[in-house]
């Protein structure tokens, strides 16, 4: 191996601030010991990191596949050495978790009261990341379990089932589809549709009810959030295609409708996603069997 830890902290130092000035002041070190350490990484390598541009700092092809994993292996080795010093402390260990796609945590005290009885020396923190970027939090080790919905393989990472849900068309109380048994696509038609992503995901609405039927809403707005989608729509500002178990709670307290799409519904799974690299008996992976068997209650 040719390079040294402070290496690595340093091209990531570089890529965060694209300049050897502010790169020196975020490790706390003077720009000239800063300049010294790269010119010595690029010596030990055989080639260049950075291209210069002025004041700013250019990866070459080869130096921006080495940054990309600086941005990895820095990050995991600080939170190894955070999650040593918290179970040195308090004798608990820290799982990072997130839901993707929806920010929907109704049912997460529950499961925290069940999770500290059946494991107390785990302790749960929120990553908020997460929701709209799971694969990459998961990847790049922000985050250890992501529940997920529609989860289609990756390599890499690991794909515990936890439950079955559908997606629905969300709609407000008092909307002239509520009348309907189910939901067909024609009826999107003239329809303002909000949705979380400007990307169609594979296995969700739009590849799989929206676009066969080659309807058109009349006008469609992305909202980031689900939580404001659903405020929104509560007040009337249009309908969606979301979890049906995401909104139960605000179906529950009558602000919004749900409908079922098509006679034989919108299968939707949900998982709880994990690196592949993760042992076999690892914190992350007894939160991911926990979640699964609290959810089969």
């Amino acid at each position: 191996m040719q390079l040294d830890i402070k290496h690595w902290a340093m091209l990531k130092a570089i890529d965060e601030t694209e300049t050897l000035r502010q790169a020196a002041y975020l490790l706390n070190i003077t720009q000239s010991a800063l300049s010294h350490r790269l010119a010595e990484a690029e010596k030990r390598l055989g080639g260049l990191i950075f291209e210069r541009e002025g004041r700013r700092l250019r990866q070459t092809p080869a130096g921006r596949a080495l940054t990309q994993t600086a941005n990895q292996i820095i990050p995991t080795l600080q939170r190894a050495e955070f999650d040593f010093q918290q179970l040195t402390a308090n004798k608990t260990t820290v799982v990072r978790f997130g839901v993707a796609a929806y920010s929907c945590y109704y049912w997460l005290p529950a499961f925290l009261n069940q999770l500290s009885k059946q494991e107390p020396g785990i302790q749960l923190e929120l990553v908020a990341s997460a929701t709209q970027y799971p694969l990459q939090s998961l990847q790049d080790g922000t985050v250890d379990v992501v529940l997920a919905p529609g989860h289609l393989p990756v390599p890499g990472i690991d794909a515990i089932p936890v439950f079955d849900d559908e997606l629905v068309l969300v709609t407000p109380i008092k909307h002239k589809l509520t009348n309907k048994k189910f939901i067909e696509a024609r009826d999107l038609e003239g329809e303002d549709y909000l949705t979380y992503s400007k990307s169609a995901q594979p296995g969700f609405e739009y590849e799989r009810f929206i676009r066969p039927s080659e309807v058109v809403p009349h006008l469609v707005t992305v909202v980031e959030v689900t939580d404001a989608i659903i405020e929104l729509i509560a007040a009337g500002f249009g309908v969606s295609i979301l979890s049906k178990w995401a909104v139960q709670s605000a179906v529950k307290n009558q602000r919004i409708s749900v409908m079922s799409l098509g006679e034989h519904k919108l299968v939707l799974g949900w998982s709880a996603l994990v690196r592949k690299s993760e042992p076999s008996q690892s914190a992350a992976r007894v939160v991911s069997q926990n979640l699964s068997e609290w959810f089969e209650i």
